[in-house]
């Protein structure tokens, strides 16, 4: 990474055109050719209709990922051996199942908003005033 200094930018009468920096100042970062090439090409990869849909999916997958590990803390294995945390991660799956279908018919949301303690407490503090 090429990182200019602030004065150097600070007098170039093109700064506004060359950097978006807060600072103000210039920042490169200089890959060799093959890697540079590659983050281009999956750069416009991802600006096409196809990687969108497929990334979609993905995007609801992972959903039902964060709240396996959210319900049932499958990132941590209680058991050891292959066969045993296939068999944690069977029963997370089948336990993960109920919640999102009585979330489905109950046409709510699979998971609330998180709320801090201070916005809980405005809402008692409002419930008792009423």
């Amino acid at each position: 990474m090429i990182t200019f200094g602030v004065l150097a930018c600070r007098s170039c009468p093109f700064q506004e055109q060359c950097t978006t920096c807060e600072l103000g100042r210039r920042m490169l970062t200089l890959r060799p050719d093959e890697p540079q090439e590659a983050l281009a090409q999956a750069r416009a990869e991802q600006k096409t209709d196809t990687w969108k849909s497929r990334y979609a999916l993905r995007a609801g997958i992972e959903g039902t990922i964060n709240q396996a590990l959210d319900i049932t803390g499958i990132r941590h294995a209680r058991y050891r051996g292959l066969s045993k945390i296939r068999l944690q991660h069977a029963f997370s799956a089948a336990a993960i199942n109920p919640v999102r279908l009585d979330a489905h018919w109950a046409d709510g949301p699979l998971d609330r908003p998180r709320s801090s303690n201070l916005e809980r407490l405005r809402y008692r503090l409002t419930a008792r005033r009423n």
